[in-house]
């Protein structure tokens, strides 16, 4: 049984160590399954939780045990990372939840057993994980739900098997790799800058107590809207339903900052939206026919979405709109999404909360605006609805991501594995075309 740990201090360095086989399991308490996890995703947002995983407690889902061989038994020093995806119940005490069931939800990168004390939540097939040490951790990352297959989906070296099961194995790479973080791009082209003209805007962090987001605050009619590291997973999902919107909604034009140019101008042409789009490179944003398609806009808002821009982008575009583009009277609004594909330092985070006051920057949160969605239309409501719009995404993605390849990968430890995946995170080698999966369990 192999965990993979990363240290709080410098989430650069990380380990691997191998647990033995437990001779005499403890008993599973009441309301609770044992579970191992299956199939997880490797995303830059896996860099974010373990820079904020003090601040937002996500060290807490599973905290590193006293069992484990010191170092990596120390709390203060080490943590683990988790990780979306799949995992199977073994062993529970919940009747509705039987051994071999598959849930999906916020696993440890590890192919030890883990537990979870669980709550029916709604509609059917939701619980919420209600373990003490969990409390602190916002509530989207203590949901499970789960998933119907008949696919047993550890890593295997009968490659006809794994074959004959491509299809299915697939769904579920997708499904690990974009039913948490899709939302993120959805709330914001619906309910933050709403398609809807009806719909009440909601504040990028919520509804949070004193601070108001008002239909000016989310009126894109005279604004041109700009995508940085339009290429990264939730950004690809926020694109697919904002180049949908209809024209009461549109704004002037929408801009894409990237390093995968063709494969977004590709899926921009399939959305056909019906106001300007343009693609361009992280090399291009000064160029000189950018500079004038944003002066023929003649914009007095520049909304951007920050999804993990690389250093020094949005510095370079808040310099070409303001100074080359002669939009310097054009308000400018920031939002902050994402995170570069780096590990940060302690410096690097100080910076990064600098350049936020600097700026007047406004942190999106997903899991404030789904708790306002709760209060203002309920739960199943909004299951149901995030149903309808994920099987609309889903069943679309070789049109709004043609050239995104999921990255088969197995186990946790070595450079195939968790242990590997991580080396590729922190030094920014994920291709924006590539989306890696990790098969935990070896058979």
């Amino acid at each position: 049984m192999d965990v993979h740990v990363v240290s709080k201090l410098d989430n650069n360095q990380h380990a691997t160590f191998t647990l033995p086989e437990a001779l005499a399991p403890t008993k599973l308490a009441a309301s609770s399954v044992r579970v191992k996890t299956q199939l997880i995703s490797l995303t830059s947002n896996n860099l974010s939780y373990a820079a904020l995983g003090d601040a937002l407690k996500w060290w807490n889902a599973y905290p590193v045990s006293p069992s484990y061989p010191a170092p990596y038994n120390d709390p203060l020093k080490w943590g683990i990372v988790p990780a979306w995806g799949f995992a199977s119940i073994e062993e529970s005490t919940i009747p509705e939840l039987t051994p071999g069931t598959l849930l999906h939800g916020f696993w440890p990168t590890s192919s030890a057993s883990t537990d979870l004390k669980l709550q029916a939540s709604e509609p059917s097939g939701h619980w919420v994980e209600i373990s003490e040490h969990r409390r602190p951790v916002m509530g989207l990352y203590n949901q499970y739900t789960v998933k119907k297959t008949s696919l047993p989906i550890s890593a295997t070296s009968d490659s006809q098997k794994f074959t004959s099961h491509q299809d299915e194995l697939d769904r579920l790479g997708w499904l690990a790799h974009f039913q948490a973080i899709w939302k993120a791009g959805y709330f914001l082209t619906r309910y933050v800058f709403p398609s809807q003209e009806d719909q009440r805007p909601i504040y990028p962090l919520g509804d949070v107590a004193g601070v108001k987001w008002t239909k000016e605050d989310a009126d894109l009619s005279s604004a041109v809207v700009v995508s940085l590291s339009a290429s990264g997973k939730t950004a690809r999902s926020f694109a697919y339903f904002f180049e949908r919107r209809s024209k009461e909604t549109a704004p002037l034009g929408f801009l894409q900052v990237t390093s995968a140019v063709e494969g977004l101008s590709q899926a921009t042409q399939t959305a056909e939206p019906v106001f300007p789009s343009k693609t361009v490179g992280y090399g291009d944003i000064s160029d000189a026919e950018l500079i004038q398609w944003m002066k023929d806009l003649s914009p007095t808002k520049i909304v951007i979405l920050d999804f993990g821009a690389r250093d020094g982008a949005l510095k370079q575009l808040l310099e070409t709109v303001k100074t080359k583009a002669s939009l310097e009277a054009s308000k400018i609004v920031i939002v902050q999404i994402g995170n570069q594909q780096k590990a940060r330092s302690k410096s690097d985070m100080l910076t990064a909360m600098q350049e936020m006051k600097s700026l007047a920057k406004i942190q999106y949160n997903t899991a404030g605006i789904i708790d306002s969605l709760v209060t203002s239309q309920g739960t199943e409501a909004l299951h149901t609805e995030l149903a309808s719009a994920l099987g609309r995404f889903m069943s679309e993605r070789h049109l709004s991501m043609p050239d995104l390849n999921l990255v088969w990968k197995d186990g946790v430890n070595g450079g195939d594995g968790i242990e590997g995946g991580w080396d590729l995170l922190c030094n920014g080698k994920v291709g924006a075309n590539e989306a890696y999966l990790y098969r935990v369990q070896r058979t």
